[in-house]
């Protein structure tokens, strides 16, 4: 089973921009049937929409990152 959570966040650590985040994740799951039943599971155990749960997911991780920088410059 994949770790939905942590494969996005290491897709995020790995690409400087979002849409690239998002263009690499759908093409995995367009490739892997066993990546996306587990995104579906995902989703439902974290209370995402299939359609843009990934999307959700990554807007919440930048803007935790964006509150811990804000943070540390204070």
């Amino acid at each position: 089973m994949n770790d939905i959570s942590e494969l996005l966040r290491a897709l995020l650590d790995q690409y400087t921009r979002t849409s690239e985040v998002e263009r690499e994740f759908v093409s995995m799951m367009n490739n892997d049937p066993q990546l996306q039943e587990d995104y579906r599971q995902w989703c439902e155990e974290y209370g995402y929409e299939i359609k843009t749960g990934y999307q959700d997911f990554i807007d919440e991780q930048m803007q935790d990152r964006d509150e811990f920088w804000e943070e540390m410059t204070e």
